[in-house]
């Protein structure tokens, strides 16, 4: 019997994989949603998941926590803001905080998060340090960590280099990232100025008037030609080829599938598991 508090820390990024995994989990459970600024996508998936949530303030969370009540599973997840990537060291001091503010609260806790830019970055093993409740994070099928939410995808660093091996220079888009792609790409190290760009007097002899210019531009330079569409079969599929489609057209990027083989659901399936496992015993 699984028993006890999961506490879910994520980036937008991941929710779809966090969405599969609870959605696949046949158990009982109890899901609360801490009602933040950034939780609107996640609530509208699980409703659309047919995934039953309540709600709590964050603040009322790290204050007093989950009522507890024997024998139950609590699952309790709080969604962070996407903008965080954009520097990886502040993003890893935020996420580190979290996970000690958490911990008075929580028995585990699932990170929904790559390294993200953070290289020798192991929440599992920070929090052993600290003789922290234990934290699980997603790692490939030989235990190291992903990389990123393409990573993740694909199951891994290695899988991922192969990955840039075969689709060299291209855009590579899964389900979270092409339905919030502009926030994605605003995050990246190429946009950096994006926020400044309007006082980028001399990008305008170069048609530099929008958002989407801006980032049209960049690719370009860049040399970047296609959006390399990776299916993990997460999300919903016309909403996909739809933000896809948007991407292309306002980028001036054309669009390959990647070929079936390239993804897979071994990182999440195997996160979320170590977390009930650890609850079970």
């Amino acid at each position: 019997m699984t028993e006890g508090i999961l506490g879910v820390i994520a980036c937008p990024m991941l929710e779809d994989e966090l969405i599969y995994a609870l959605g696949k989990d046949e158990g009982p459970k109890t899901v609360t949603v801490l009602d933040t600024e950034y939780c609107g996508s996640l609530r509208r998936k699980l409703e659309a998941a047919g995934i039953g949530y309540g709600t709590m303030p964050y603040d009322a969370f790290l204050e007093d926590g989950l009522e507890r009540e024997d024998g139950r599973f609590d699952v309790v997840i709080n969604m962070n803001d996407l903008g965080l990537h954009a520097e990886p060291k502040d993003l890893k001091v935020f996420i580190e905080e979290q996970v000690e503010a958490f911990q008075p609260h929580v028995d585990v806790l699932g990170i929904y998060y790559g390294l993200c830019g953070n290289h020798g970055w192991d929440l599992t093993r920070w929090c052993e340090e600290r003789g922290f409740k234990p934290a699980f994070i997603f790692r490939d099928g030989d235990g190291r960590i992903c990389d990123d939410c393409i990573g993740v995808c694909v199951g891994g660093g290695p899988r991922y280099l192969e990955l840039e091996k075969t689709y060299v220079g291209m855009l590579y888009a899964t389900p979270a990232i092409a339905s919030n792609w502009r926030d994605f790409l605003a995050c990246g190290d190429f946009a950096k100025g994006l926020e400044s760009m309007n006082r980028i007097e001399s990008l305008r002899e170069f048609g530099v008037k929008t958002i989407d210019d801006y980032l049209r531009w960049i690719l370009e330079m860049c040399e970047y030609k296609y959006i390399v569409q990776l299916d993990n079969g997460l999300g919903d599929r016309e909403d996909f080829d739809r933000y896809v489609e948007e991407m292309s057209s306002s980028l001036n990027l054309g669009i390959l599938q990647a070929e079936p083989g390239w993804t897979t659901l071994q990182p999440a399936e195997d996160l979320y598991r170590a977390c009930k496992r650890y609850l079970g015993n």
